[in-house]
């Protein structure tokens, strides 16, 4: 199935309208001490990400953006690298949550 792009707003773009309407903004995981769990479902590995957009230092209400990926990656692209693209992604979610960006078309990372 191929999907048009054309509308979709990148998890980079989202970083920079991000820092650019928030620029003491910070994106981090929503817990530090745990920022991701291996966890299994039906047999199944997945690295979980839980990230957090603060708008500012002391924000009282960030942007929460989850997302995981399947352990090991299901392409060359994925492949150790699940890390990395399950904090991206929950990034882009948080941005989006905290209302920084527009996901114009949802919210699903590419």
């Amino acid at each position: 199935m191929a999907f048009d792009l054309g509308d979709y707003n990148t998890v980079p773009e989202r970083i920079q309208e991000f820092r650019d309407k928030y620029p003491e903004g910070s994106l981090r995981p929503a817990d530090p001490s745990v920022p991701f769990t291996i966890i299994e479902v039906d047999g199944k590995t997945f690295l979980a990400y839980t990230a957090a957009a603060f708008r500012t230092p002391d924000d009282p209400a960030p942007g929460i953006g989850c997302a995981w990926e399947p352990v090991p990656g299901l392409t060359n692209y994925t492949r150790n690298s699940e890390l990395q693209n399950a904090e991206t992604s929950a990034w882009g979610r948080a941005i989006v949550a905290v209302g920084a960006a527009d996901a114009k078309k949802g919210i699903a990372s590419a």
